[in-house]
């Protein structure tokens, strides 16, 4: 006989609902704080796994062949050139070419502004690198910048176009012939991102003149189409679509906001297609059948355009698409499976990339579910859903994506990305290799690593004209959304905040607060030359928690009703305090399939190394449940390597045992053997 459970989902809410919403037993304030998060120069990662992969994949960038990646870029534009061509999607042959060179330019231009050149910065990087070892990480990671750069100048046509592949590809894109390419504005997009962060982090002058020349290019060549040749060429509904044009809205409004051009915004627009943007601002679900990765940057897009214009549409439209996204939520906070009512005789629509019915899961364990650009995109889309609300679901959905969807996504032997994350019954990881393969998800894989210290640290901005700190302002606040260990420096309080853990292993953080200067006490950097003149300055700051992942602290604690528990006080320079985490074991079923559960340590999702999923009744939760996961040697699914094999959604009907079947990847790669 079977037990029935309640259990919780990823962002906090009714497994079995078909929305996102609060926990049915709780019920929250209307929250009056919105948080803007942390630039990349403030947060560094100063430990434990997160910062392990980072450094793999920080030394595959250094260490690539720089000659083979820009190979198809130059003979593109008639250079003659001896490199060896990269494999797979870089191929000379391939449509796709040039999709991972402009996320490897996004990469080392955010891997060169982690490096700060703030000696507390240097002092906490989680490989402890000397003050010699932290400038030559930024020079190595400029050079490499700067060289991507100038051989893309060499390169760019007149007109301004820039790409590995030739112009005729747009060309075919809006003739009748378009289905004999692959995805041009896709790979624009990376292309166009990659220069714009080379300018924003680096400061190349160059990757601006050669962004706004691309963008004027699109541009041009858009306007000379009709309305509905645009309609044709922008409606990806298809499954596998080859007119997926991935974010380049949001690249082309990251470049408006740094040039403030009203031509680059036009473009933009161009790219927000009503055809889905209508629904969703409406509350209608039409995600369906849809190619999940072609959408999901849509409402990036979307959610860019709100904040640069007001446009309260958008805003709205990304709100309902949370709801709708969470109807299709695994238990790792991420998305995509089987397309429900097609099938195709090439791609892989019948497994993987697109998405379901609301509310049904049950059979969308195929081994090709939750691709991981899903989850780095998603995460992007609840990072500003969290900053616009202060809403703890959305903080819940990113801590959930973060352990689960995105550090998991990386082997933890040399930080190569998977394309798809199975959590059925008896499954492999397989990663991307070094030089063959550079699959989507490998491309938006080094990227995602170069930013992972983001959405750890939001600074809290209240709901009026007054800013904290200022006369009659509120405290100075920060949300700490996930336990990972890092450090921030907080420039406009002037000081440095140390999250110190070993979660999900330990129940205990330690939050440490320095002071960059002691203020008219002392005018100098805070250290031991202050004297005692630092130990009389305090600073009353505030440091606010997911209530539920709380247990309680060393120092006064209050839960509030928005969700979040906050800890206000007066800081000495050097003082910490002590946060006991709250075990919290819980399972979660899958959606549409009840007996199907997964088991969770908090954020953190565990998986079983082994085939045998059938495991009858298990307990809801406590340490009954934390003791059968241990008798079960079940372990974060981040920590599983690729020749393990393991199972996540373990089957609780004792009555329908579930047979293992063969596992089938549905892109071949590495099996990562230790």
């Amino acid at each position: 006989m079977k037990s029935k459970t309640t259990v919780r989902s990823a962002a906090g809410r009714d497994a079995h609902a078909g929305a996102v919403r609060y926990d049915a037993e709780t019920s929250y304030d209307t929250v009056s704080v919105r948080y803007r998060g942390f630039d990349l120069p403030d947060v560094t990662l100063t430990g434990g796994e997160f910062c392990r992969r980072q450094m793999l994949v920080r030394d595959y960038v250094l260490q690539f062949d720089l000659d083979r990646l820009m190979h198809t870029f130059r003979t593109n534009a008639g250079f003659k050139d001896a490199a060896e061509p990269l494999g797979g999607w870089e191929s000379p042959d391939c449509g796709l070419r040039g999709h991972f060179v402009g996320h490897f330019l996004s990469a080392a231009s955010k891997f060169y502004a982690s490096y700060s050149a703030d000696e507390a910065a240097d002092e906490l990087a989680c490989d402890t690198p000397d003050d010699d070892t932290q400038v030559e990480m930024r020079n190595q990671f400029k050079a490499i910048v700067d060289r991507i750069v100038d051989v893309m100048a060499q390169c760019a046509q007149p007109n301004g176009y820039l790409a590995a592949f030739p112009e005729s590809e747009l060309d075919r894109l809006e003739s009748k012939d378009y289905r004999k390419v692959w995805a041009p504005y896709y790979t624009l997009h990376k292309i166009l991102q990659g220069l714009v962060d080379a300018y924003r982090y680096v400061g190349n002058e160059t990757a601006l003149r050669l962004a706004r020349g691309l963008a004027g290019y699109i541009g041009r060549r858009l306007s000379g189409l009709g309305a509905w040749k645009i309609d044709n060429m922008l409606r990806p509904t298809r499954l596998n679509p080859l007119n997926e044009y991935g974010g380049i809205g949001d690249a082309l409004y990251a470049l408006y906001d740094i040039t403030h051009d009203a031509d680059v915004l036009a473009t933009a627009k161009v790219f927000d297609r009503e055809y889905f943007l209508g629904p969703m601002t409406a509350g209608e679900d039409v995600l369906e059948d849809l190619h999940a990765n072609t959408h999901l940057p849509q409402i990036t897009a979307a959610e860019h355009r709100y904040d640069i214009t007001g446009e309260e549409r958008y805003r709205t439209a990304a709100e309902h698409f949370a709801g709708f996204l969470d109807s299709r939520t695994f238990a790792n906070g991420s998305n995509s499976s089987k397309a429900t009512h097609f099938t195709l005789e090439y791609g892989v629509s019948d497994k993987a990339e697109h998405w379901g019915a609301a509310g049904d899961l049950h059979d969308a364990l195929t081994f090709g579910e939750s691709e991981s650009c899903n989850g780095h995109n998603t995460e992007r889309i609840m990072s500003r859903l969290f900053s616009w609300t202060g809403d703890i679901r959305y903080a819940d959905w990113l801590a959930r994506l973060k352990f689960n969807a995105v550090l998991n996504c990386f082997s933890p032997r040399n930080g190569l990305s998977q394309y798809h994350q199975p959590m059925g019954c008896g499954a492999y990881k397989i990663f991307s290799t070094p030089t063959d393969t550079f699959w989507c998800c490998t491309a938006s894989g080094v990227e995602a690593a170069s930013e992972l210290a983001r959405n750890i640290w939001f600074e809290a901005v209240p709901e009026s004209s007054v800013e904290p700190g200022e006369c009659g302002g509120t405290v100075p606040t920060v949300a700490v959304t996930s336990y990972v260990p890092s450090r921030l420096h907080w420039r406009d309080q002037g000081v440095t905040c140390t999250l110190d853990t070993d979660y999900p292993a330990s129940d205990r953080a330690t939050l440490r607060v320095t002071f960059d200067t002691c203020g008219d006490a002392c005018s100098d950097t805070c250290s031991d030359t202050c004297g005692d003149t630092c130990s009389d300055v305090t600073r009353r700051l505030a440091f606010v928690f997911r209530s539920h992942t709380v247990e309680g602290a060393n120092v006064p604690l209050t839960r509030a009703s928005d969700g979040f528990a906050r800890i206000e006080r007066d800081w000495h320079n050097g003082e910490s305090i002590t946060l006991h985490i709250a075990p919290d074991w819980h399972t979660e079923a899958l959606r549409g399939a009840p007996a199907r559960v997964a088991v969770l340590h908090g954020d953190v999702l565990m998986a079983k190394p082994d085939v045998d999923i059938n495991v009858g009744d298990l307990p809801a939760a406590g340490e009954a449940l934390a003791a059968r996961a241990a008798a079960m040697h079940m372990r974060p699914l981040y920590d599983i390597a690729g020749h393990e094999r393991y199972s996540v959604y373990l089957n609780t009907d004792a009555e329908h045992p579930i047979t293992p079947v063969e596992f089938s990847p549905v892109a071949e790669g590495s099996n990562d053997p230790q």
